[in-house]
């Protein structure tokens, strides 16, 4: 990006647009990175705040505060390599153990000296400092993970540029079938990252697991089978653990497919 001054013109190596970072090198590093500050800032917000409001309203703070930065635009971005997803895996964490875990047990671990406990209990082993595992909270107040919501809205967009043909310019990213019966059918394109070929292949899996065979179902109709969906496929697996074969549906299609006939 060239920015001219009255010296001398000065390269700059990212550029914002409409909230979304984009670097030189395409990669998404520095807008994750400024992502992951704001939802630090914004779990600190919720973290004074959740006491002085009503526990039935906290989902809510937590949709309005947090998962609203945490969902701005993931459809550009949310594409990227599972490891660099996991910053904001954690970031979101600790904002679903600040909002809806156990509090108090937390504060009772460090309430007491641990010179005044019973001598078999003064040493302070693992399970001592071993965090609440969030996959319960999640799945109790029926929120997705950050890999999840990237799977959602990916989704959801794709069903509204192809139900609406618009904007113009995705729309024709995408090549329908003309083959009878499978008109909602997105041939898709050479593998790749792009966002051609994983929007179409997830389509793909979802209008069969679902059975949308033309585009007059409605958008609020789709939005919540698709999400009732992938909530009861994040369910499946160990309550204390993270199955990635499970969860991470947004980076291997072809596991989310296996797990759509569970």
């Amino acid at each position: 990006v060239w920015q001219h001054t009255a010296a001398k013109a000065v390269v700059s190596t990212q550029s914002t647009g409409l909230g979304v970072t984009i670097d030189e090198n395409l990669n998404w590093d520095i807008h994750l990175a400024k992502l992951t500050k704001k939802l630090a800032t914004c779990s600190g917000i919720l973290n004074r705040i959740r006491d002085n409001v009503p526990q039935e309203l906290h989902k809510d703070l937590y949709h309005t505060l947090f998962e609203s930065h945490l969902t701005y635009g993931i459809t550009v971005w949310g594409g990227v390599p599972e490891s660099k997803l996991e910053t904001l895996f954690k970031a979101q964490k600790k904002c679903i153990r600040i909002m809806f875990g156990d509090k108090e047990a937390y504060l009772d671990k460090f309430r007491t000296c641990a010179r005044t406990r019973a001598l078999d209990y003064q040493k302070l082993g693992q399970d001592f400092y071993k965090k609440e595992h969030t996959k319960p909270l999640f799945n109790k107040h029926s929120i997705m993970n950050v890999h999840n919501l990237y799977l959602y809205h990916c989704i959801n967009d794709s069903f509204k540029i192809l139900k609406f043909r618009t904007p113009i310019s995705l729309y024709s990213l995408f090549n329908l079938s003309n083959r009878t019966g499978k008109e909602t059918f997105a041939l898709t394109p050479k593998s790749s990252d792009s966002y051609a070929y994983r929007a179409s292949s997830i389509w793909n899996i979802v209008r069969q697991k679902l059975t949308i065979s033309e585009f007059t179902t409605t958008v609020s109709h789709v939005k919540s089978s698709i999400k009732n969906m992938i909530l009861k496929i994040q369910k499946q697996g160990e309550s204390d653990d993270w199955n990635k074969f499970i969860n991470n549906l947004s980076h291997a299609h072809k596991d989310f497919a296996i797990s759509c006939v569970v």
